[in-house]
């Protein structure tokens, strides 16, 4: 690991700490660690100020540092270039990866993260509380049900939660809080069934479950900010990157593979049940609870 980096993970571990501190944990000499402290300062990404003495307090600067929450997914390889092209303009991206679309969605309201991909229903209820704002789409579909659809699993306030309402109005939805308690729900005959998202489907298929239903190509998850971050300058580089996300999949695929610690060619078979679409028709959302019997003020 270079030394930069090595200094930017122990800040964005501790949040704020002293110099001395930094030279310390991150085993680096105290000259070269205040070389790289200067040149972090100077392209804005970390803020230093004066304690007591000689002594300095180190954080990073809130307009340079990004903190970007995804769920744990085979929905998202787009974010890659978007992350790229985020850090060719200064920024520091840190991508954070949760387990359902829920605490995500929270996150980004309790400004704990900037920005978030979670599902469209849980950022429209949100978004009437707090100040987050949902800018633009990211894929469709990708969800299926696995098992007999009358006992199903699903995450809370999940686009598989309100497909399954759409779909399958007599089931009774069971709530879960992740893929892994969904799958093991299954597995014990705790539900007849699991509306889940992939790779998690493929998964399921691989190891000789039945798919009994695809989702409609319907907006999963969308992208939301935070209040205070300057919505324009992020949608047109989020619609830039998605452009180059489009005319190279198979490149974009693999470095998310990494990210994720997933194997490439599940991903690369995971994704093909989405459709990658940027563009988002609010109004579209809104007719899908109203067939689901669920109403919010626009």
């Amino acid at each position: 690991m270079d030394g930069k980096k090595r200094i930017l993970d122990i800040i964005k571990l501790y949040g704020q700490l002293p110099q001395t501190d930094l030279v310390r944990l991150s085993g680096i000499s105290k000259s070269r660690t205040s070389e790289i402290l200067t040149e972090l300062e100077k392209n804005g990404i970390i803020i230093r100020k004066k304690l007591a003495g000689k002594n300095l307090m180190v954080s990073f600067n809130d307009n340079k540092f990004l903190r970007i929450g995804i769920i744990r997914a085979a929905e998202y390889p787009f974010i890659m270039p978007f992350i790229k092209n985020l850090e060719q303009r200064g920024f520091y991206v840190e991508v954070r990866i949760y387990d359902n679309g829920i605490d995500v969605t929270r996150d980004i309201s309790l400004g704990k993260i900037d920005m978030g991909f979670s599902p469209v229903i849980s950022q429209i209820i949100f978004s009437k509380v707090f100040g987050i704002k949902i800018i633009a789409g990211g894929a469709r579909g990708g969800a299926g049900i696995v098992g007999e659809p009358c006992k199903v699993g699903s995450t809370v306030m999940s686009s598989m939660e309100l497909w399954t309402m759409l779909d399958f109005r007599d089931a009774t939805i069971v709530p879960f809080s992740s893929p892994k308690s969904l799958i093991d729900g299954l597995g014990k005959g705790d539900i007849k069934a699991v509306a889940i998202w992939e790779p998690y489907l493929s998964i399921l298929e691989s190891k000789g479950n039945r798919i009994s239903h695809i989702f409609d190509p319907i907006h999963c998850c969308t992208l939301a900010i935070r209040d205070g971050l300057d919505e324009e300058k992020i949608k047109t580089v989020y619609e830039n990157s998605f452009s180059e996300f489009m005319s190279s999949k198979e490149r974009w695929i693999s470095s998310y593979a990494n990210l994720l610690g997933e194997d490439y060619q599940l991903l690369e078979k995971a994704s093909k049940r989405y459709v990658f679409d940027s563009y988002l028709d609010i109004n579209e959302i809104y007719n899908y609870l109203k067939k689901a019997n669920v109403y919010l003020p626009s």
